[in-house]
């Protein structure tokens, strides 16, 4: 055997150990009891503690991690105001030292019936015309539940205008599970969104929901076309807002289509603009007698996916070591 046969034995024997390697990741990654596609490693180590208060005017969530010297705390209230549905939320590092690291909250006030004088399907204050506007202010009493969904526990707290026409439901978990066909993560709190019946006083209108979002810190709110989601492949399809301060972020993202009577249909998001008093934008429907829509709200960062390092450290050793030796030979080649 020559020393160039030598040489292509000894790579071929390193990319087969190296495949061979791999596949001793894929029965952990493949332990999925609960069929909702997380490894249950991954979900044993995300696993949260949840505690609601709840009065029937508003509700307090507080999700809590606490594995081994790993500790945080991310915390919630829904509210029905008479300035809007109000949503808070809050993260601390630390759950040991109550020191809050981020904080803001989202409030949506109304819902804007508009003619798109531009034709670009978003409302455009400036340009558009508005045909009425719902004030979102006026509520029945919020209710409170826990429901077992694909075998885990869901908290879920729904709360509708007085006549029905807007309405939401929050689910919170403290694992990954699977609540209308979309995952959601024990670092999320997800919603559905639902407009229904809504009087609309023009034929060719559209309808776009306001959503403020406001921060006691000096916060960023920066518009992001990938989610923290999308990457760690458990959706598509999405696009969210992040609210950035310091070293951690809060987002808030939705699926780029909603099901209006039935049929799965496209939303539009406008930009975010930003004033003195807070930073606004405008989620856009077509006209529908029902009009579902699924955003969520979470913390990026946390969840421990430590389970994935075998593959991405196997990966990485082959994309160096085999071009290095391929050189490495090449030039004992040329001596």
């Amino acid at each position: 055997m020559n020393i160039k046969q030598k040489q292509k034995l000894v790579l071929g024997s390193l990319v087969l150990i190296l495949v061979i390697s791999s596949f001793t990741y894929l029965p952990v990654m493949a332990d999925d009891d609960d069929g909702d596609g997380v490894d249950d490693d991954v979900e044993e180590q995300n696993k949260r503690d949840i505690s609601v208060n709840y009065d029937g005017d508003d509700a307090k969530i507080e999700s809590k991690l606490d594995t081994g010297e790993v500790k945080n705390r991310f915390m919630a209230k829904m509210e029905g105001t008479s300035e809007g549905l109000k949503f808070d939320f809050e993260f601390e590092k630390d759950a040991d030292s109550n020191q809050t690291v981020i904080k803001f909250w989202l409030v949506i006030p109304e819902i804007v019936e508009f003619l798109d004088t531009n034709t670009n399907g978003i409302y455009d204050p400036s340009v558009d015309t508005i045909a009425s506007t719902y004030l979102i202010s006026s509520y029945k009493t919020l209710v409170y539940s826990i429901e077992t969904m694909n075998n885990e526990s869901v908290h879920t707290f729904n709360i509708e205008t007085s006549d029905g026409v807007f309405s939401t439901t929050m689910y919170v978990s403290g694992e990954f599970v699977e609540v209308n066909d979309i995952l959601i993560a024990p670092s999320q709190f997800k919603f559905d969104i639902v407009i229904s019946g809504f009087n609309y006083t023009e034929i060719d209108s559209l309808l776009a929901l306001k959503i403020e979002l406001d921060s006691e810190f000096d916060v960023e709110f920066e518009e992001d076309e990938k989610t923290e989601d999308e990457m760690n492949g458990r959706s598509s399809d999405e696009q969210e807002v992040e609210v950035g301060y310091g070293d951690f972020t809060c987002y808030f993202s939705w699926l780029k289509t909603a099901t209006i009577d039935g049929v799965e249909q496209d939303v539009l998001a406008s930009p975010v603009v930003t004033s003195l008093e807070n930073s606004v934008m405008y989620l856009n429907y077509p006209q529908g007698t029902e009009i579902i829509h699924d955003p969520k709200v979470g913390i990026q960062g946390i969840l421990n996916i430590a389970g994935d390092f075998g593959m991405i450290f196997i990966a990485a050793v082959a994309l160096l070591t085999i071009p290095g030796l391929a050189l490495l030979f090449k030039r004992r080649n040329k001596r």
